[in-house]
């Protein structure tokens, strides 16, 4: 990401600490080499740590996506729900550690060992820190706490909810920052995303929402019918004098733009005026592609195209083991290779890397292989590579593999 590959080259590590990259005969004659074990990882890439920009890791315990490939999507969410009350009731019959916490730990683990180096993570009350920082793990949290309702009774609450949490942000911590997330148009009032909205900016802090998912939920914004109708029903949400046209979709991403960082999840329909209004903000506003996600529930194409043509900073996220089968990142941009075929490769690796780093207001060393900062390395070799055009061309070809590049003290 910071100019050609170089080929025939090395990375000298030091604990965790990048000291140099570059060729290997010059870094050779740079250090000496009697003080570093020289590990040969053979013919392959070495690339940074992925950035997987957004996950709900609450799901990880989940063994497969709930539901089945093209599952109308008020039915998935009508299972989300229904297990996440049966967990709750499990909870609080049980003195046992949380599912919850687990199912979070499983995650950060999983995602390790997938070679990730920093997560747009979906949090729900009640939050617990630990959860996050418990394995001490070399891995960057931004953690997003969601809030949803449309009942003002909970406002007052939600309000000192985020209040606190935000207000704890520490800017030079190094592993664990924090954000603000209105979960989506169709659970969210325009009560509670102001609210939101204005505490976000007050703690300068980065927002993340579910926008244009799905065509129902633009039908239920703009006409007030459609699945999302019947599911607002069936939850005792409905109200007429909510969908008036008011809130929809520009409306909302004009409100986003006023935060410090937005991240705009999914887009699935966003419509030409809507992106238009997206590519106007490039430095606040960016959007996270689910690829696996996208294809479980039988989406439309996602229209990648016209956003790398207005030049929007698009990332890649695994979402959760709701809608997929696990929270590899590589599989996703393996995902987005096959799907796209003429897209290049190395296009893909800025969404899967340092993409993911802007869209989630972390520093530009992270999503890159960069002197002086910490050696997140990831190593992608094919059983047979291809004669390629430049070294890269195979990087995610379906029969590519990736795994972490494990550090040793005094290494190049």
């Amino acid at each position: 990401m910071r100019g050609e590959p170089n080929e025939n080259g090395a990375v000298v590590v030091a604990g965790t600490t990048v000291l140099a990259v570059g060729d290997f005969q010059k870094i050779k004659r740079d250090f000496l080499v009697n003080d570093f074990e020289i590990v040969d990882l053979g013919d392959g890439l070495i690339v940074p740590g992925w950035v997987n920009a957004h996950t709900h890791l609450e799901f990880s315990d989940i063994e497969k996506p709930l539901g089945f490939p093209g599952i109308k999507f008020t039915d998935w969410i009508r299972k989300i729900v229904q297990r996440r009350f049966q967990a709750n009731s499990q909870e609080s019959n049980t003195d046992s550690a949380s599912s919850k916490s687990h199912a979070i730990e499983s995650g950060l683990q999983e995602s390790i060992q997938a070679g990730t180096r920093a997560i747009g993570e979906i949090a729900t009350a009640p939050f617990d820190i630990n959860d996050y920082t418990r394995l001490k793990a070399p891995i960057v949290t931004r953690c997003f706490l969601e809030q949803l309702g449309r009942d003002q009774a909970h406002y007052p609450h939600q309000e000192s909810e985020l209040t606190s949490f935000l207000s704890q942000n520490q800017p030079s911590h190094q592993t664990f920052k924090r954000g603000a997330s209105p979960h989506a148009p169709y659970s969210v009032s325009d009560l509670l995303f102001n609210q939101i909205q204005t505490i976000s900016r007050s703690a300068a802090t980065p927002v993340a929402m579910h926008v244009a998912e799905t065509v129902e939920e633009r039908d239920l914004l703009e006409s007030a019918s459609g699945d999302f109708v019947d599911l607002l029903k069936e939850f005792g949400s409905w109200n007429p004098a909510d969908y008036t046209g008011e809130m929809n979709i520009l409306s909302i991403l004009k409100r986003l733009a006023e935060a410090k960082h937005a991240l705009v999840v999914h887009g699935n329909y966003l419509n030409e005026q809507e992106l238009d209004l997206i590519a106007s903000h490039p430095e606040k506003m960016s959007i996270a592609f689910c690829p696996r996600t996208h294809r479980f529930f039988k989406h439309a194409e996602y229209p990648l195209q016209k956003m790398l043509d207005r030049k929007l900073n698009i990332c890649l996220g695994t979402d959760s083991r709701a809608s997929n089968p696990d929270l590899n990142l590589f599989k996703e941009a393996q995902e987005v290779a096959s799907s796209f075929p003429n897209l290049s490769p190395d296009t893909i690796l800025e969404m899967a890397t340092i993409n993911g780093s802007r869209a989630l207001g972390l520093p530009a060393s992270i999503g890159t292989i960069s002197a002086d900062h910490h050696a997140s390395l990831n190593f992608i070799s094919h059983p047979e590579i291809p004669p390629p055009i430049r070294p890269t061309d195979w990087m995610f070809d379906e029969a590519s593999q990736c795994k972490p590049v494990f550090k040793v003290e005094s290494t190049i």
